[in-house]
C-alpha cells in the first residue's frame, strides 16, 4: 500500500514540475536569425574576470537587478556581455554585467562604467518572449549555436544577453 502512495506522490511531483516549466514558458521555442546589428547597444555595469563560481560573480547580477528595479538609470533590460563562451569557459569568465541603457546622461552607481557594443556586428540572434529569464539562457544559447553550426559559421568571442520587460529575452552570438 505504501508503494502506491509513493508512486502517486512521484506522479504528482512530475506533473507539478512539468506544469511549472510550462507556466514559466519552457515550452516556447526561440526565433533565430542571422543578422547584422543596425544600432549600437550602450551598456552600464561592471566588468568581471574570474571563475563563474567565484564570490564576486553572483552579486554583480543582483546589483544590476536592483539598479534596474530602482529606476535611477534609464535601463531597458538586464544585459550581460561575455568575451568568452559561457558554455565552454568553465574556469574563467570574462564578462561585463549590467544594464542596457538608453543614453549616457545619467550618473552611474559607484564602480560602474559604460561599454558600447558598436553597430554592424554580425550575429546569430535568438529571441524569446513570455519565458522567464531563469529558463531563457538554456533555450537561447543552444538555438543560436545550432544556427551557427547549421550555417557552418565560426563563432567569435562575443555573446550578448538581454532580458527585458515582458519577459522578452535575446542572445546574440557573434559570428565571422
Amino acid at each position: 500500500m505504501t508503494t502506491r502512495y509513493i508512486f502517486l506522490a512521484a506522479v504528482l511531483l512530475a506533473v507539478l514540475a512539468a506544469s511549472t516549466y510550462a507556466w514559466l514558458g519552457g515550452l516556447r521555442p526561440p526565433a533565430v536569425a542571422l543578422e547584422t546589428t543596425a544600432a549600437p547597444v550602450l551598456l552600464a555595469g561592471q566588468a568581471y574576470e574570474g571563475p563563474a563560481q567565484g564570490e564576486g560573480f553572483g552579486p554583480l547580477f543582483r546589483r544590476a537587478k536592483r539598479e534596474l528595479d530602482g529606476g535611477r538609470l534609464p535601463g531597458t533590460a538586464l544585459a550581460n556581455l561575455y568575451y568568452n563562451s559561457p558554455e565552454t569557459a568553465h574556469d574563467t569568465v570574462r564578462a561585463f554585467i549590467g544594464l542596457a541603457v538608453a543614453d549616457s546622461l545619467h550618473p552611474l552607481p559607484a564602480g560602474w562604467r559604460y561599454r558600447l557594443v558598436p553597430a554592424g556586428q554580425r550575429v546569430a540572434a535568438a529571441r524569446l518572449t513570455g519565458v522567464s529569464y531563469l529558463l531563457a539562457p538554456n533555450k537561447l544559447y543552444p538555438a543560436a549555436l545550432d544556427l551557427v553550426k547549421a550555417r557552418k559559421l565560426a563563432p567569435r568571442n562575443f555573446y550578448l544577453e538581454r532580458f527585458g520587460p515582458g519577459e522578452a529575452s535575446e542572445v546574440w552570438v557573434g559570428v565571422r
